[in-house]
């Protein structure tokens, strides 16, 4: 038999396989499954269902501190179990319950044992402004998450680092920050004041009040009576602050939003809702909280809100409509066009300072304050749930309160009437200086002159002996030369403050940027 001889080339290759026409079309058994398979894939893989596992199953680091305190507390549980049986004989050398106890201990290692932690990236492609985002709805049996996945723990966290307190308050108080009612009060207020705000609902926002006032009932309970009066000192300013970050950190690309007045009504609401008094104006200037517009919760700087290149053409668009290149209407008005130099003042990066106004002050009124009485949450969760049978507080327990009715119209402050006097002595120092130069001056210039005219005088004696007719010429052009002089040093004397006057303002001027 003949061997058949090896392909030449690619096309006789191809033709030998039987695959002159390649590559053949796949046929599968059945589409939909395929199809459906593929869909799936590409759900699972998407960038929220990763975001979702992860957030889900991958512990904060916050959680750390937490599942330590829990560990810490089971340990001095078990050893003060096992140091009160210790001198039990049956217990030791039984192996009744030593199986249990083992599987016990295998439970606790595995709860606890350690695990890959990872930190969530700022950058990650999530809502980051108001418009964009909307609250999902009222559930009874479950707290409504906050934007971008944010940790209400975390959050008190930083706001309690921020204060400062001492070592072994901050232990304390740390329970109670963290404890279930004041987590639920920091959700259910911050979704409250975003509709209010921002996205009115009435419906969610009765739901959401009602489970506020009864996370705050809770929380006031939990509380011992000994701790009470100090701990709710701090809280509604330290749940003001948390709302607050709440909202600069979900939302960074609205942080204009949050303004001065937002924090005045935020804070007026939640001191209300709490402890029934408004908190004193300007209360959140001792805040600790400016670093949150250039960095996040967990300390890792944010990122700019606009691309360079973003910014670079909203530059080049604004110079381009402000500039008009018409050059017969620059020669004709060359000065209309000339671009003025502006002195930057170094005092505008300066901090202003706090002073009272100079006038009669604020207005004040007096109002009856029942010392007995609950707080406006208390007060609602007892309604809601028909308790107001209570006993009421007798009234001689109520007092009279101040409270400012009305605040002062602007007016020059102290420290503005203070920095003018400062100001006014200046400009006296200086005229006085003026005024002491002009004169110095004058008595140099007298001096030189009288002494020109002794010299002269003596002069004209000693010629007068000799040639009388000749010193008398010399004695009349002598006086009309003095004469000429007194004119001309009217004269200067006269232009003499006004220039003096122009130098020294100009030299106040730029002492004083």
């Amino acid at each position: 038999m003949k061997m058949q001889e090896p392909p030449k080339n690619i096309e006789e290759f191809l033709k030998l396989q039987n695959w002159d026409y390649w590559p053949r079309e796949l046929y599968f058994e059945d589409d939909n499954e395929w199809v459906d398979t593929v869909n799936k894939i590409k759900e699972d893989s998407s960038f929220a269902s990763i975001y979702t596992h992860l957030w889900e199953n991958v512990p904060r680091i916050c959680d750390a501190v937490v599942i330590m305190e829990s560990r810490l507390e089971e340990c001095s549980t078990i050893l003060e179990n096992h140091a009160s049986k210790i001198f039990e004989w049956d217990t030791v050398i039984s192996g009744i319950g030593s199986q249990g106890k083992l599987e016990r201990y295998k439970t606790f290692l595995s709860n606890y044992h350690k695990k890959r932690k990872i930190m969530l990236s700022d950058e990650m492609m999530t809502k980051k402004n108001i418009e964009a985002c909307n609250f999902s709805g009222f559930k009874t049996n479950e707290l409504t998450q906050l934007p971008r996945h944010l940790d209400a723990e975390r959050i008190y966290l930083f706001i309690l680092k921020a204060h400062n307190f001492d070592e072994k308050v901050l232990k304390m108080w740390k329970t109670y920050f963290l404890s279930e009612a004041s987590i639920a009060l920091l959700h259910d207020s911050f979704w409250w004041w975003f509709l209010h705000k921002f996205k009115p609902d009435k419906e969610n926002q009765d739901s959401l009040f009602d489970r506020i006032s009864e996370s705050y009932a809770t929380l006031f309970m939990s509380i011992p009576l000994s701790r009470k009066d100090a701990f709710f000192q701090v809280y509604p300013d330290c749940l003001t602050q948390a709302i607050y970050a709440t909202f600069l950190e979900a939302f960074p690309e609205s942080s204009n939003l949050f303004n001065d007045e937002f924090k005045e009504d935020l804070g007026n609401n939640i001191f209300l809702w709490l402890s029934g008094f408004k908190p004193q104006k300007g209360f959140w200037m001792h805040w600790k909280l400016k670093e949150l517009l250039t960095t996040t919760i967990h300390g890792t700087k944010k990122a700019p809100l606009k691309s360079i290149k973003d910014r670079i053409a909203r530059s080049q668009e604004r110079i381009s409509n402000s500039i008009d290149f018409n050059m017969m209407k620059i020669l004709k008005n060359p000065r209309a066009y000339t671009m003025p130099t502006i002195k930057k003042e170094s005092k505008l990066s300066r901090l202003t300072t706090k002073s009272h106004y100079n006038s009669t002050g604020p207005e004040f009124n007096r109002v009856l304050f029942n010392t007995g009485s609950q707080s406006p949450l208390i007060l609602y969760y007892l309604k809601m749930h028909e308790l107001a049978a209570i006993s009421k507080v007798p009234r001689k327990t109520k007092i009279k309160l101040t409270e400012i009715l009305r605040e002062p119209p602007p007016a020059p402050t102290y420290y503005d009437i203070i920095k003018e006097a400062k100001r006014q002595f200046a400009r006296n120092q200086k005229d006085f200086r003026m005024e002491k130069h002009r004169i110095n001056e004058e008595i140099k210039f007298l001096r030189q002159q009288q002494e020109r005219i002794d010299k002269e005088l003596n002069r004209l004696q000693a010629k007068a002996t000799k040639k009388p007719y000749e010193a008398k010429d010399d004695f009349k052009k002598f006086l009309h030369n003095l004469r000429y002089e007194a004119q001309l040093e009217k004269e200067f004397l006269t232009s003499l403050p006004s220039s003096t006057t122009a130098i020294e303002d100009c030299n106040f001027e730029e002492e004083e940027h």
